[in-house]
This record gives structure tokens, sequence and C-alpha cells, in this order.
């Protein structure tokens, strides 16, 4: 019994305490960050991924090291171009939807294998992969090389919050700051 327990008690915490990175796919590195990507990546790939001979994956990192998963996202899982122009499902509501979805990126820097975790708001779970599979298309990580051979990054999580219908001034609810701007 206390072995049952202590097996129990083990997965319960360490879950808790290891989270695997949620990778953003809708910001893109700056270019001066992706000149410098594959000498920091080469200092980096043992302390972010676990690799086989074929792929990696990011490491879950604990609480109370973010600072070094967002490293390693930063490095790894953030796009270096996202495109701005993108086909929105058809006979969508407006509103904004909160998808959770894992991926992989390929040996040519592209997003493949989305798969749809969860779809909370206007959209269902098909029209959000619809939504990802559009919005993705053209976004384009640096590829990995371990060991000078290409490889592919699976397992990545990633959390997007997509806003559908008609576009509206986001500035409009915002409120005026006289500080920030002068003319």
């Amino acid at each position: 019994m206390k072995k049952y327990f202590f097996i129990f008690a083990f997965s319960f915490f360490g879950l808790s305490l290891f989270s695997a990175p949620i990778c953003s796919i809708n910001q893109e590195l700056n270019s001066e960050t992706v000149s410098k990507l594959s000498q920091v990546r080469n200092q980096t790939i043992n302390t972010c991924l676990k690799c086989t001979s074929d792929s990696c994956k990011l490491k879950a990192w604990p609480k109370d090291k973010k600072g070094d998963e967002t490293v390693c996202k930063i490095l790894y899982c953030t796009p270096s171009y996202v495109s701005k122009f993108f086909k929105k499902p058809d006979n969508v509501q407006s509103g904004k939807t909160r998808i959770n979805f894992t991926y992989s990126i390929n040996t040519k820097g592209k997003i493949k294998d989305i798969n749809v975790i969860s779809s909370k708001g206007v959209m269902n779970k098909r029209e959000s992969y619809k939504y990802l599979q559009s919005f993705t298309a053209k976004t384009n990580f640096e590829p990995l090389k371990v060991e000078g051979k290409l490889t592919k990054i699976t397992s990545l999580q990633g959390e997007h919050v997509a806003y559908t219908g008609e576009y509206e001034d986001v500035d409009k609810t915002m409120s005026v700051n006289q500080g920030i701007w002068r003319n």
C-alpha cells in the first residue's frame, strides 16, 4: 500500500513541480537575435533539449526556473517570421477563442502535426484547427541543427488567443495616456 501511495504522490507532485513550456507562435524574433541563434543554440542544446537520433523535445522546467525556461523557449520555439495575413475560417461568429494545441517544427522550420487539445470561445476544435493551419502556413522557424544534422522538434505545446470577426480598432477601447506620445 505504501508503495502505491509513494508512486501516486511522486507522479502527482512531480507533475505539479515541472511543467512543459508553452510556446507562443504569434511573436517573432528580431533580426539581431536570429543572426546569433545558431551560435547560442550550440551552447544551450543540452540544457534546453532532450534529443534522440532524429528529433528533440524541449525539457520541462521546475517553477523556480522560469527564467531558464523562457530562454529555451526564445531559442527553440519562437518563430523567426510570422505572417500578418491569413484566412480566417468561414462562418465563424465574432469573438475570441483560447486554443491549446500541440505541434512539431520540421527540419525546414515549418509547423507540422497540429493537434488541438482544447478550444474555449466562439470557435470549436475543427474551426480552431483550420484557423491555426491558416495562421501558421507562412510561419517560419530557424531550422535546428544537432551535430550538423537538421533535426525536428516534437511535442511542443502552444497556446493562442484567436480574434475572429470584423476588424475593429484596438486602440478605441484603450485609455489615452498623454505622457507617452507628444506631437
